[in-house]
């Protein structure tokens, strides 16, 4: 008995260690760690529950807060758009949750791009957001030269 509660505390510690939120908090704790990519995430940034997704995690302490906004509404999406209506109760809670968070995404999208068409930052994340949503696909975004 000792042996497997020792085994899934291992497994539940490595899981812990391995999540998004994990990592976001290992760089703030140690902020003389070896640099990596990009701008260190900023330590009073708490990222919601809402945007889980592992590459909106990793980014959402560098937006401003309108994209922030976004992947949290997009996230929000996301999760709702794969669930099952299996019963009318729960087919009208999804299209509320639809209607909530998923109209209008493209739109609001579009909206982000041409606001922030200028910062190079941000314009590389929303062709990541782009890529990864299916979002808009006739939208004209290149890279930012450099």
């Amino acid at each position: 008995m000792p042996t497997k509660r020792l085994a899934l505390i291992g497994c539940l510690s490595l899981l812990a260690a391995c999540s998004p939120q994990a990592a976001v908090n290992a760089a703030a704790v140690a902020p003389n760690a070896a640099p990596t990519a990009g701008p260190p995430p900023a330590v009073d940034c708490p990222v919601p529950a809402d945007v889980y997704d592992a590459d909106d995690v990793r980014i959402y302490c560098q937006m401003p807060s309108d994209v922030q906004a976004f992947l949290a509404r997009e996230n929000t999406c996301q999760h709702f758009a794969g669930e099952e209506p299996y019963d009318d109760e729960r087919r009208r809670e999804l299209e509320v949750a639809n209607t909530e968070y998923c109209e209008g995404r493209e739109k609001i999208f579009t909206d982000l791009v041409a606001r922030h068409r200028d910062d190079c930052v941000v314009r590389q994340a929303l062709i990541a957001i782009n890529g990864r949503y299916d979002l808009v696909f006739e939208l004209d975004l290149k890279p930012c030269e450099g």
